[in-house]
Order: C-alpha cells, then sequence, then structure tokens
C-alpha cells in the first residue's frame, strides 16, 4: 500500500508493481502531487514569461528594439499555465490507472495498525507500506498575521490578478522565485529574509550573486530582519520589522510566507502503526525504513532536500526495497539542484561552505563567465562557475553555476561526479565551440595548469 500519489509515490508504486506486486495507491485528490500541481511544473511556467521580460529588456543591448511598454496579460498567463498543468495531471493519473497491478484508492489514509489502514469508509491490510504524503508549508508564529491574512506558493498560484504590493517573508527558493516572478510583472515586492543573506545554507558569492539579480529587477530585499508583526491603523495595514537594530515600516496588499515546508503527517495516525516522527517529517534510514521496518517513507515526508529528483529516486528505492527487502541504499552524493531565478542557480554535490564547516580539504576554482565567448557574444556574461575538488586525487567532489541555463550545465559536473571523474579526466572532454558548455572546461584546465 501505498499512501500519496505524487513523484515519491507513483515511482514507488511503479516500482513495486514492476517487482509483481499488487500495489494499492491512496490519493485524496487532486492527483498529481506537489510538483505537477503546486510547486514544479507551474512556477516554472510563470518563470517562462518573467524571463521573457527579462529578455526583453536586455533586448537593446544587442541592437533589438521591442518598444517602450511590454504588455503583460496576467490572466493569458494563468490560463496557459492552467492548461498545462491539467494536461500533466491527467497524463500522470492515466499512467497509474492503466497499470494492471496498481488500484487507485480516493480518499484520505489512516493507520489502524502497522498492517491495517482506514481510506474513507473501507479497511486495507497489507504486507508493506509506503508513505509519501509530500510537505506542507510552515506557518510561522507571527503576531497580527492571522487577523491579516497571507498566502502561501498554493494561494500565489491560483492569483486571479496581480497585486499592487507585496511582502514575501522567507528568502529562500520559493522567495527568491515568486519574488522575481511578480517583481517582473510589476507588482512592487519587499522580501524580507531572517539570516543576513538569501539563500543562506549556499556559499557566500551565490547569495551575493542573487541578492544582486533580485535587486536589479527592483525587489527592496532586506536582510537580518528580526521581530516581525503585522499592524493595523487607520491608513491601512503594515508589517513591521527591526532591521539591523532600526525599527522599520513597509505597507503591502499581499502577504506570502515563504518560510519552508514540512512533512506531512497530520491525520495519518502514525503512533498505530509504530512510526516515528522528528520536527520536519518521518524518520528513515539508508533504506528508506522508518522506525518499522514493514513501512518505508520517501519525497517529501522524510524532510530531506524537498526536490523532485530525490523524491522519484527515493520513491524507486522504496518501491523495490518494498518487494525484494532492503536491498538498495539510498545514495546522496550526485544530486543536481537548481534555483530557477534569472540567471539561474544550480549546484551538485559538496559546497565551498559545506567543505569548509566540516573540515574537508579542498581545492576551489571558479570562472567567470564574462570571460567566456559564447556568453560574451550573447550577452549572458552575469555570474560563474565554481568546483570543488579533492586537493590529491582531484576528483570532482562539488560544483555550482550562477549564470545563463545553469540548471542544464551543472548535469556535465553531475556526470563526471557519477564516474568519480578527476580533473584531469575531465580536461580530456571534447568541447563545441563556442558554447556556454566550455566554461566548465575553463575552469577545469586553470585548474590543472594547462596552458
Amino acid at each position: 500500500m501505498v499512501i500519496g500519489a505524487g513523484s515519491a509515490g507513483r515511482y514507488g508504486a511503479k516500482a513495486a508493481a514492476k517487482l509483481g506486486a499488487k500495489v494499492g495507491l491512496v490519493e485524496t485528490g487532486p492527483f498529481g502531487g506537489l510538483c505537477i500541481l503546486k510547486g514544479c511544473m507551474p512556477t516554472k511556467a510563470y518563470l517562462r514569461s518573467s524571463e521573457l521580460i527579462g529578455l526583453l529588456k536586455k533586448a537593446p543591448e544587442v541592437g533589438i528594439y521591442p518598444g517602450k511598454q511590454v504588455g503583460i496579460r496576467f490572466d493569458q498567463i494563468k490560463q496557459r499555465k492552467d492548461k498545462l498543468i491539467a494536461e500533466m495531471a491527467d497524463d500522470a493519473h492515466k499512467g497509474i490507472i492503466r497499470h494492471p497491478n496498481i488500484t487507485l484508492l480516493s480518499g484520505r489514509a489512516r493507520f489502524l495498525s502497522d498492517k491495517e489502514v482506514q481510506v474513507g469508509d473501507a479497511r486495507y491490510a497489507a504486507e508493506k507500506f509506503l508513505i509519501a504524503t509530500g510537505s506542507r508549508a510552515i506557518i510561522p508564529p507571527i503576531p497580527g498575521l492571522q487577523e491579516a491574512g497571507y498566502i502561501t506558493s498554493d494561494e500565489a498560484l491560483e492569483l486571479e490578478s496581480l497585486p499592487e504590493s507585496m511582502v514575501i517573508i522567507g528568502g529562500g527558493v520559493e522567495g527568491t522565485e515568486f519574488g522575481q516572478f511578480f517583481a517582473r510583472m510589476g507588482v512592487r515586492v519587499t522580501l524580507l529574509q531572517r539570516s543576513e543573506r538569501i539563500l543562506s545554507h549556499e556559499d557566500e558569492d551565490v547569495s551575493e550573486a542573487l541578492a544582486e539579480f533580485l535587486r536589479r529587477d527592483g525587489i527592496d530585499l532586506r536582510t537580518g530582519v528580526r521581530e516581525v508583526m503585522i499592524e493595523r491603523d487607520q491608513e491601512g495595514e503594515w508589517i513591521s520589522f527591526e532591521e539591523h537594530e532600526k525599527v522599520q515600516r513597509v505597507e503591502a496588499e499581499v502577504i506570502m510566507l515563504t518560510t519552508g515546508r514540512t512533512g506531512n503527517v497530520e491525520g495519518l495516525h502514525l503512533e498505530a502503526a509504530g512510526v516515528k516522527t522528528h520536527p520536519l517529517g518521518i524518520i528513515a534510514n539508508d533504506y528508506l525504513q522508518t522506525t518499522n521496518p514493514n513501512i518505508y517513507a520517501a519525497g517529501d515526508v522524510t524532510g530531506g532536500a524537498q526536490i523532485v529528483n530525490m523524491a522519484t529516486y527515493e520513491g524507486d528505492i522504496a518501491g523495490t526495497n518494498m518487494v525484494q527487502g532492503p536491498v538498495r541504499m539510498a545514495d546522496y552524493r550526485v544530486f543536481p539542484r537548481a534555483v530557477f531565478s534569472d540567471p539561474e542557480f544550480a549546484k551538485v554535490g559538496l559546497s565551498e561552505r559545506d567543505a569548509r564547516e566540516r573540515g574537508i580539504p579542498v581545492r576551489v576554482g571558479k570562472f567567470p563567465f564574462s570571460d567566456l565567448g559564447k556568453a560574451i557574444i550573447t550577452d549572458r556574461t552575469e555570474g560563474f562557475v565554481k568546483i570543488v575538488a579533492d586537493p590529491q586525487r582531484g576528483e570532482i567532489l562539488g560544483a555550482a553555476v550562477v549564470g545563463a541555463e545553469a540548471s542544464n550545465l551543472i548535469h556535465q559536473a553531475a556526470i563526471a561526479m557519477h564516474f568519480r571523474s578527476t580533473l584531469e579526466e575531465y580536461a580530456k572532454i571534447s568541447h563545441i565551440h563556442p558554447s556556454l558548455a566550455e566554461i566548465m572546461l575553463y575552469l577545469v584546465d586553470e585548474m590543472i595548469g594547462k596552458e
């Protein structure tokens, strides 16, 4: 029995069914999961529109003048998104209901014991279970927030019209992507970040570069924010906060929370199944087993990295292990991820900051897009590529790309890391000239001292 038909759940169900198991797949609805319905796909559909606005603004630099005023039809942008998402959800649904070994069950699952669940009014018994119920937004205890009202990324994707102003609380991936999108749509955006940097878990130069991109799009970026509260007076609604020991106030038509997500475990009655949790989700080992070895968990519900390629990977492992026993272990060494800002940021493996904090000796190389021929002639010179390597063997341990097409370029490093390539070995790979991909080769050549 698989509980949750998002990315992890579907992959888990298919993996178990492929091995001959009869699988029940429980979904509360609507069908599709976070990625299709409220995450990756709708946000990237929106970001395509804001990306084109960015291109049009830069067009005069290459001799193209599209006009002084760019027309924005937000209703058309939303209609396009809704149509694409409906088609993707329908395609995913058909892929499940056509599978001979999978039975789709509609309703909310609740454990009655470690062998039985209730779905709606029906009870089902199973030998093994996979919990893949995804995540939900974390709502921080901000004074006045409930009275004032707010939206999360879920509601942001359903707005029928653009507000004049918006305060976004949280400078992680969601805050960065949505902040830039709404700013380019003409919304006056203020972004509040508790730490001193947006994307505070990333390297300092990455955070600084992306902060500059946001400010360039007109976002009022405030960092080091404390004591946030919502206040009302005769003039309207205000968000007050302390920034570097000074009290500030901003007004906004809409308050958006992008303060992270936590595993969606409410209502599952996990204690009846002997499944324990931590503050961000369900505890799972490297085989994706929970504290009950016959019950597995995969994807966002475990409180991990919350990226879809990890969810599908974990779902596949959990589905296999449910049928064959715990035979496959998860290996998180090579997992590329991206922030779809414009320009983009992507990384894989060990970062410079990770190495420093963990006391791992590394060699770090960095090369700017402004020195790359293809970037210069296409006017995409913002950003850089960075490689982290073992100082003795030269094995590539990690990479980061800030710049054009970073989400594509990072796969060069991911493939190299998968095969445990050294810098010397990577330098032997021929690259097309001129291309953005050459930036990785140029950096490698520089790191090994090749002229």
